[in-house]
Formats: structure tokens, sequence, C-alpha cells
């Protein structure tokens, strides 16, 4: 069973940075406006037993009823700042948050060893737990009222 879970590692890397894709796609696409409704502001930091998360790790809310993301990169310092299609504004509402890891490149050798079907080790985000890495599974949740808005998140 391990050494099943450690061939599907590039594919699991591949499929996470995908649903990550896809989820900012949703979130950004369809124009550069945001849909009509009162709009907030979102910022805080996050952190992992008090320390920030690894710099390039992203949060991301998912807005519960009309399923559009605002995600943010998120600084050394463990802060960010939403943003929901190309502006600083979120709609406001229930969202479902999740922190996904920073995207890693495969070294030339890494990638060779996925090409000829030899396995990786897992990379490890010990500051980020499987369990936020998914909005929808998360557990965390957050409200989005108008005007500023402060989340900060502690991962245990």
């Amino acid at each position: 069973m391990h050494n099943l879970f450690m061939m599907n590692q590039p594919k699991q890397v591949f499929m996470s940075g995908l649903v990550l894709a896809t989820l900012c796609l949703v979130g950004c696409g369809g124009g550069s406006t945001l849909p009509e409704g009162d709009t907030g502001t979102v910022t805080g930091k996050v952190t992992f037993n008090g320390k920030p998360v690894s710099e390039g790790a992203s949060i991301v809310f998912l807005h519960k009823d009309k399923g559009i993301t605002a995600s943010s990169a998120i600084a050394a310092d463990g802060s960010y700042a939403l943003r929901m299609r190309r502006e600083d504004a979120i709609l406001v509402g229930d969202y479902q948050i999740g922190v996904t890891p920073p995207t890693v490149e495969l070294t030339p050798a890494e990638a060779e060893a996925v090409n000829t079907g030899k396995e990786l080790p897992e990379k490890e985000w010990p500051e980020i737990p499987k369990k936020y890495r998914n909005p929808e599974t998360s557990g965390v949740t957050f409200t989005v009222k108008a005007g500023e808005n402060t989340f900060d998140l502690d991962m245990k």
C-alpha cells in the first residue's frame, strides 16, 4: 500500500496543482469585474502553531453559494490580502477556507525519475496539515461582511 501511494505521489502533486489552477481560473475567469453584490476586503495572517507558514503557500476562500474563489499568496511573515477577479474586494458571504502548499518544480533528476516510472519521496509540508489543503474539507469557514475584514488562521 505504501509503495502504491508513493508511486502516485507525482500524480497527487500534479492533481493538487490542477485543482488549485482550476479554483483560480473559476475565481478569476469570466471577466475582470466582480458579480453584482456588496463587497468587502479581507486581510490577515496564516500561521501553524503561531509561526508563519512557508512563503509562497496560498490561502483560498471558496464562496459557499456562488462557487467562486478569492485567493492570495502568503508572504514570509504569514500575511495575505485576498483578491477576486483581479480586484482587492471580494463578494460578501460565507466562505470555506483552504491553504495550499507552495508549488514546487521538479529538478531535472526528479523529472527524469518520474518519466521513467521511478518513485519520488513525498514532499512534506508539516506546517500545512492535510486537512487544511482543501476548502471543502478543511472545516474552516468565515463570513465576509461589507467593509474591512480580518481573518487570521492558526493551524494546529
